[in-house]
């Protein structure tokens, strides 16, 4: 395994090799409201300055993996100095206010790239126009994230950003689908299964609005009595805008039931590392220990983290994932 490390002095200008200097590296990435992050250790040296904002490139076996900018780093008795750099995701936790309306998820992950000079990229289109919505002091992830979320389950399509090597890309979860195989095998090492209707399960879905005009309340309700029969009553609910009209609440309540309505289903595993894999990929698993769960081999999972640790020439990857929809 050949790591190459090369970070460029925000102050200096002074680029530096620090390849040989590393001595452990880990790469992390989410589906939630994080950027991606590396952390690593270097053995000091007198020649090597390294200042708060200096960017950072790393790659192993020449694969381009991580883009970013150091944000914290110390210094430790051991003459070894602890780094944590993230990448341009780090930059949508700037705050803001907006009012944004007729835009599509799309265009408003463009916009505010734009605005705060972010190098991004659209992978995928959508053109749902995301319902208006005033935005008072969020970050712009929470911004975009509104719109992705409204696009979920209004159509069914599942987008999210991620930073590919420098560059912020929207993109269809469904485009980051791999042929990987991870199993009894292949590459796995252990893992830790969790099934829930605890998170994120729901069997009836109420929306209401609010019609000043005739002075009511109107309420939609959507259930699926087989599993409230088996889990109990689980309801999602939500206060729609009042230019919303009866098809476009009814549409979006069935919308909401489908996505919900199921047992969440979790994987945490260990393996051998990848670099096809991070937050957001697509891997088949064949587990036969998990057959008598449902879960059949050759089945789409979803990696929702990932940590993977460089060290002593060996690649290893923890992953959470859950089954794709």
């Amino acid at each position: 395994m050949n790591i190459e490390a090369i970070v460029q002095d925000s102050k200096s200008g002074a680029a530096y090799d620090i390849s040989e200097l590393i001595t452990n590296a880990v790469w992390e990435t989410t589906m939630t409201n994080q950027p991606g992050k590396l952390t690593f250790s270097y053995i000091d040296d007198t020649k090597v300055t390294i200042n708060e904002g200096s960017p950072i490139s790393f790659k192993v076996d020449g694969k381009e993996v991580f883009f970013g900018y150091v944000f914290k780093r110390g210094k430790k008795k051991d003459e070894k100095i602890p780094i944590t750099a993230y990448d341009q995701m780090r930059y949508l936790k700037n705050k803001d206010t907006k009012v944004l309306s007729g835009l599509t998820a799309t265009q408003v992950f463009t916009k505010l790239c734009k605005e705060y000079q972010l190098t991004h990229k659209v992978v995928d289109n959508i053109n749902y126009i995301v319902p208006p919505k005033p935005h008072d002091g969020k970050t712009l992830f929470e911004i975009i994230q509104y719109g992705i979320d409204q696009t979920l389950i209004n159509t069914g399509n599942w987008f999210m950003i991620r930073d590919n090597f420098g560059i912020l890309e929207f993109v269809n979860i469904n485009s980051l689908k791999t042929d990987l195989f991870i199993g009894d095998e292949s590459l796995l090492i252990d893992f830790d299964y969790e099934s829930s209707i605890d998170d994120d399960s729901y069997n009836q879905v109420q929306l209401i609005k609010e019609n000043k005009d005739a002075n009511i309340r109107e309420r939609y309700i959507v259930k699926d009595s087989s599993t409230i029969k088996q889990w109990g009553l689980l309801q999602y609910f939500e206060k729609m805008d009042e230019n919303a009209n009866a098809a476009q609440i009814q549409a979006r309540a069935e919308m909401i039931l489908k996505l919900k309505n199921r047992v969440t289903k979790k994987l945490k595993l260990a393996a051998l590392g990848d670099l096809r894999v991070f937050a957001g990929t697509g891997i088949v698993l064949g587990i036969s220990d998990l057959e008598k769960e449902g879960i059949a081999a050759n089945q789409y999972f979803m990696v929702t983290q990932c940590s993977r640790s460089f060290s002593n020439d060996l690649h290893t990857m923890q992953l959470e994932v859950q089954v794709s929809i």
